[in-house]
This record gives C-alpha cells, sequence and structure tokens, in this order.
C-alpha cells in the first residue's frame, strides 16, 4: 500500500510540472499591436532619414514576408489605393516630400485630406515612409484602421519638413484597409509595406524533459527502475 500511495504522489507531481511547462510557454498568435515609428527634422533624402530608417529595420525584421508597394511600378492587383497621386514631383521640393526608394523616382503625393489603402487579402502587418511633415500638422495626422475594433496610429513629430517611418504590426489580426489622414499637410508617401504574418516563435522546451519538470517527474522514474529491479531479484 505504501509503494501504491507514494506511486500516486508521484504522478501529481509529474502532472504539476507537465501544467506549469505549458503555462510558462509562450502562446502564439494572439492579437497584439505592435507600433513602429521614427522621425526625422527638415530632412531632404533617405540618407538623414536616421530614426526613420532604424524604426523601418525593426518592422522589416518583425515581417520578413513584406510586399513593398515602390510606385516605380503597376500598384499590385490585390491592393487598390484611394486618395493622393503617384508623381515625381512635389512642386515645393523636400518640404512637400519626396522619393525614398534607392534608385527611384516616384513617391504617392497627398495634398491634404486621407488616402486608403484596400487589400484584396487580409493583412496583419503595414508601414510606410512619410515626407513633408510640418510641425503644426504633425499631431493632426494618423494611421487608422479596424481589426475588430477601431484603431489609430499617431504620427512620430518631425519639423521642417521632416521625415518618418510609421508602421505596426497586429498579428492575429484580418485588416482589409488602412488610411492615412493628412488632413491639411502636404505630405508624401512611399516604400509601403504590408502583409500577413505570423511573429517569430520560441521553441516550446520538451515537456518530458526531466530537469524541466523537476524533482516530481525524476523521483517517479527512479521509482520504476527500483520496482523492475526488485522484481528481477525475486
Amino acid at each position: 500500500m505504501q509503494a501504491i500511495r507514494e506511486i500516486t504522489v508521484r504522478k501529481v507531481a509529474l502532472a504539476a510540472g507537465i501544467a506549469a511547462v505549458c503555462a510558462a510557454a509562450p502562446s502564439v498568435g494572439q492579437a497584439s499591436i505592435v507600433v513602429y515609428s521614427g522621425g526625422d527634422d527638415a530632412v531632404s533624402s533617405l540618407a538623414q532619414m536616421t530614426n526613420s530608417v532604424a524604426a523601418e529595420t525593426s518592422f522589416a525584421a518583425a515581417v520578413s514576408s513584406a510586399s513593398t508597394i515602390t510606385f516605380e511600378t503597376p500598384v499590385p492587383a490585390d491592393v487598390t489605393i484611394s486618395g493622393g497621386s503617384i508623381t515625381n514631383n512635389s512642386g515645393c521640393g523636400a518640404l512637400c516630400g519626396f522619393n525614398t526608394t534607392p534608385s527611384g523616382q516616384n513617391f504617392l503625393l497627398l495634398d491634404g485630406g486621407s488616402v486608403t489603402f484596400t487589400f484584396a487579402n487580409p493583412i496583419n502587418a503595414f508601414g510606410m515612409y512619410i515626407t513633408g511633415l510640418q510641425t503644426d500638422l504633425v499631431p493632426q495626422e494618423t494611421l487608422t484602421f479596424n481589426d475588430g475594433s477601431s484603431e489609430t496610429i499617431n504620427t512620430p513629430t518631425s519639423t521642417g519638413g521632416g521625415g518618418a517611418f510609421l508602421g505596426f504590426t497586429d498579428f492575429g489580426a484580418s485588416i482589409t484597409s488602412v488610411t492615412y489622414n493628412a488632413t491639411n499637410d502636404i505630405v508624401s508617401i512611399d516604400d509601403v509595406q504590408y502583409g500577413s504574418a505570423s511573429p517569430t516563435t520560441t521553441a516550446i522546451p520538451e515537456p518530458f524533459s526531466l530537469l524541466l519538470l523537476g524533482p516530481g517527474l525524476a523521483g517517479f522514474a527512479m521509482l520504476r527502475r527500483r520496482r523492475a529491479s526488485n522484481s528481477a531479484a525475486s
């Protein structure tokens, strides 16, 4: 009877150990908005946009499968853009924005108002460069979308024809459109990135590892070996 009670205790310890590992393992696929943004004052080229590029680099690392609209080639068939116009001249120089694509020349010029990107295939990640930002208007400029709830992300403040990168991931969401509201500012948008991706996952420990589950499982294994030895001896 003593041996039976001991085995029962060890089994309870084993179950508790497995439950502890499962509780500690990170959950994957839960919706959570992560914003990637950086702004730079008075810029006239991508090379001057240090903070913006750093934000874009972090975004790209999180969304390795993103597609990019550079406006150097036709907009993909699964994307519809409402608002703004594709051009290679803002009409007022860097103060109103410029191209950010290496070796490119075109960008989307937005003369106030808003532009909406609509996706035939839902996305959960979006980002873009914005140039021509003016100090007094930037606080009013936002990125909005719906992931089941109405979401708003503010543009990072930049001065004197500043530039910025603004993006987000919302893994687990299903987003069909994203709108940038420029209010009364004249800005340029370029290198729009979008996609439907999953977060990088951390390997979950082997659930039957003796070391991870602690002395409960180790003791149970030792007890089984000892009982097997005693049976052989008798």
